[in-house]
């Protein structure tokens, strides 16, 4: 049996981690430590569903790596179920605040639209973390009822 420890602090150093990253991203363009507190005050539901599910996937993932280890007994199985799904999230998540610097750099454009449409960009994350839960889930699911 894999133990299940392991997998939940991955997922909460994984979480705390990437809010850690989002309050360094908008400290950092904005240069106001104030100002990236109040964001995610102002956003906390988006910004507290975004985390938690990275934290989930990234602990589900440990969770099923162990068990792939596990069965394999040091085969060179790769359980990349929901990796890219994190990525695409965590990716989601910050880019909205691209339109901080994205003036700077010449994107104006893309400084107005990602500033209009911060809470959409943010809801896509959102969802991308669900899919990559429900496919995390289901392969355990199936590598555990292979296992018995």
């Amino acid at each position: 049996m894999v133990s299940k420890k392991w997998p939940v602090l991955v997922g909460v150093i994984a979480a705390v981690g990437l809010l850690a990253f989002y309050l360094l991203l908008v400290g950092l363009t904005s240069r106001s430590w104030p100002h990236a507190f109040e964001l995610i005050a102002d956003d906390w539901p988006y910004v507290a569903a975004i985390t938690a599910g990275f934290g989930t996937q990234m602990g589900l993932f440990t969770y099923l790596r162990r068990i792939i280890r596990q069965k394999s007994a040091g085969g060179n199985l790769v359980a990349t179920a929901g990796t890219g799904t994190s990525t695409a999230t965590m990716v989601a998540c910050c880019l909205h605040h691209l339109a901080d610097v994205a003036p700077v750099i010449g994107l104006s454009g893309a400084a107005i639209f990602l500033s209009q449409y911060k809470y959409p960009v943010m809801s896509v994350g959102i969802a991308a973390n669900v899919v990559g839960i429900v496919i995390m889930v289901r392969t355990i699911r199936r590598h555990s009822h292979a296992a018995c």
